[in-house]
């Protein structure tokens, strides 16, 4: 997926219905992992950014002891809050409504528009800088984006749009990575182990040995996006012996390692 079609799909977040706009949220954080240029400049925000110390900066209180938001100054700040907020409300950590009509609600009224404009146009608006987009340019060819989004859109995210569908190399790839679908599981569970990973991590005190954990988890993620699996390979060895210590993604190796000797012992068969 392009940047410009990453700034559409919060274009269409910040004009749903409020109904919709779970499943938006959920498109748009599909989009990060699918958007390299987008994922590698939030994993750089996210390197300089304490989650908890924001949060309790961003999420305070007026004079008159009212709750209130408060967008942080820094733009790499404000890049790295919006998207773990927005991770923390796709995965049900915070119940979207309820956070509407707490923070972002001047009358008690479950209205996302205020949401929408001191949240996400900001978000947008830094993406688009950030990678010299004008607001005409984002809608280039949408049109045609649309209809051959409408042909295979389902209420669901299907495999095919949870990865980006890259053609495997033939002389590395099995009748396994050649299913139908177009879409190997392997690659999907990797990356989701790996972004499991990342989000265990961003809870402990950082250290050298677990920022190149992390750094080596965004790459899993980009091998699984590409399904290079011979670079997933070694992307896996490699955390094996990076990760020895840290005790909470203890099982999250042992779950990368039986995924890569499972699809190793299924290619041994053919």
């Amino acid at each position: 997926m392009e940047v410009k079609n990453f700034i559409n799909l919060c274009d269409e977040l910040i004009s749903t219905k409020l109904l919709f706009a779970d499943k938006k949220i959920n498109d748009l954080l599909e989009a990060v992992a699918s958007t390299p240029e987008v994922y590698e400049l939030l994993s750089d925000c996210m390197n300089s950014f304490n989650k908890e110390r924001e949060f309790e900066k961003a999420f305070t209180k007026d004079a008159q002891g009212n709750k209130a938001f408060v967008m942080p100054k820094e733009e790499y700040k404000v890049l790295a809050l919006v998207f773990c907020l927005l991770a923390d409300i796709g995965k049900g950590k915070l119940q979207f409504n309820q956070l509407i009509l707490d923070y972002f609600s001047e009358d008690g009224r479950l209205d996302g528009t205020k949401f929408m404009q001191t949240v996400i146009v900001p978000f947008k608006n830094l993406i688009s800088e950030a990678f010299g987009i004008k607001e005409d340019q984002a809608d280039i060819e949408q049109p045609e984006k649309e209809i051959l989004m409408s042909e295979v859109e389902e209420e669901e995210l299907s495999p095919q749009q949870r990865l980006k569908v890259v053609p495997f190399p033939i002389e590395r790839a099995s009748n396994y990575l050649k299913d139908p679908s177009g879409v190997c599981q392997t690659f999907i569970m990797a990356k989701d182990v790996a972004v499991e990973i990342v989000e265990r991590l961003e809870q402990e005190r950082l250290d050298e040995q677990k920022r190149d954990c992390m750094l080596i988890c965004h790459c899993i993620i980009i091998a699984c996006i590409e399904q290079d699996f011979d670079l997933l390979n070694g992307l896996v060895c490699g955390i094996k012996y990076a990760g020895k210590g840290v005790k909470a993604i203890r099982q999250n190796l042992r779950e990368l390692d039986d995924i890569i000797n499972r699809q190793i012992n299924h290619e041994s068969k053919f």
